[in-house]
C-alpha cells in the first residue's frame, strides 16, 4: 500500500486578509514584448504581494507616449473589479525629479509618473499624492536603478497599495500642480469636431480621441482624414470588403478602419494624424 501523500501546506498571502478579493493590478507600459522588463516588474510585485493577480493591459504603447497610455487606461479601468490598481510605467523622465503619483477614484487605484498620463484618466477634482523621497528608504527597499523605476519603485509601491498596506494619501504630500494632460482633447470648431489619431491597433485601425458624445448634435456625420471623406457607419459589415469606413468603436470613440484590411498602412497615417468630423450634406 502506498503511503498517504503529505498534507498540502497552504500559504496565506501577505496582503490584508480583511479584503474579500485577491488584489488585482493591471500593467500598462511601453516595454514591448521583447526582453525581460515586464517579467522583472511582475517578479517584484509577486515578491511583495504573493498571490496578487496581474493583468497585462498593454505593453505596446508607443515608446515615451504617456498620452496613449492614459487613453487606454481611461477607456479600460471601469471593466475591472473594485479596488483594482492600475499601474502605468511609460516614463521618459525616469531618474529625474519628476514625481510618482497615486490616486483613488471610482473605487479604483491609480499609480503612474507625473507626466500628463493620469490627467487623461481622472477628473481634475481627484486628489493626487506624490511619493515622498524617503518612502523607499523607510521600507528597506534596495537603492533604485536610475533607469528602471518600474521594477525598483513602482512595482513594490503598487503591491503595497493594492494590498491595502498603504493608501495614496499615505505615500506623500498632495500634488496640486500635476503636469497637464499629455494628449489634447478633441475640440469643437466652426466645421464640427477636430481631433487626432491616438493609437493604431493590431488590425491597423486608426483610433481617435473623438468621443461619441461629441457627435450627438451633428447631422449625418462625415469623417475626414488624409484627404478622405467617409460617412459614419454603424458596423464594419456596412462597408464592402476593401473599403475604408469610419464608425464609433467599442471604446466609444471614432475609428477609421479598412474592411478586412489595414487602414493605417493604406492611408500611410498613424498617431497624431488630424481627424475632422462634420455634418453631411
Amino acid at each position: 500500500m502506498l503511503p498517504a501523500p503529505p498534507a498540502q501546506i497552504i500559504r496565506i498571502p501577505t496582503y490584508d486578509r480583511a479584503r474579500q478579493m485577491v488584489p488585482l493590478i493591471t500593467l500598462t507600459t511601453d516595454f514591448g514584448a521583447a526582453g525581460p522588463y515586464v517579467a522583472m516588474m511582475k517578479a517584484v510585485i509577486h515578491r511583495h504581494a504573493p498571490g496578487v493577480q496581474i493583468v497585462d493591459l498593454t505593453h505596446e504603447v508607443a515608446p515615451c507616449n504617456p498620452g496613449e497610455a492614459g487613453f487606454w487606461i481611461a477607456h479600460s479601468y471601469r471593466h475591472f473589479p473594485a479596488d483594482s490598481l492600475h499601474l502605468a510605467v511609460v516614463d521618459p523622465g525616469v531618474g529625474t525629479s519628476r514625481a510618482i503619483i497615486a490616486a483613488a477614484h471610482d473605487d479604483q487605484l491609480f499609480l503612474a509618473p507625473d507626466n500628463g498620463l493620469l490627467p487623461l484618466v481622472l477628473p481634475e477634482t481627484v486628489p493626487l499624492y506624490a511619493l515622498a523621497a524617503d518612502w523607499p528608504g523607510r521600507r528597506d527597499w534596495p537603492a533604485p536603478s536610475q533607469s528602471f523605476h518600474g521594477r525598483d519603485i513602482f512595482a513594490p509601491l503598487a503591491a503595497a497599495l493594492a494590498c491595502g498596506r498603504a493608501r495614496p494619501a499615505d505615500i506623500g504630500p498632495r500634488l496640486y500642480d500635476p503636469v497637464p494632460a499629455a494628449l489634447p482633447a478633441a475640440r469643437r470648431n466652426a466645421d464640427g469636431i477636430s481631433g487626432q489619431v491616438v493609437t493604431v491597433d493590431h488590425w491597423g485601425n486608426l483610433i481617435t480621441n473623438i468621443d461619441a458624445a461629441l457627435l450627438e448634435d451633428i447631422a449625418a456625420p462625415r469623417v475626414s482624414i488624409g484627404h478622405r471623406d467617409l460617412p459614419l457607419r454603424r458596423t464594419y459589415g456596412e462597408a464592402p470588403p476593401g473599403a475604408l469606413l469610419a464608425l464609433v468603436n467599442s471604446l466609444g470613440v471614432v475609428e477609421i478602419a479598412w474592411r478586412e484590411g489595414n487602414a493605417a498602412a493604406m492611408l500611410g497615417l498613424g498617431r497624431g494624424a488630424p481627424v475632422q468630423v462634420s455634418a453631411g450634406g
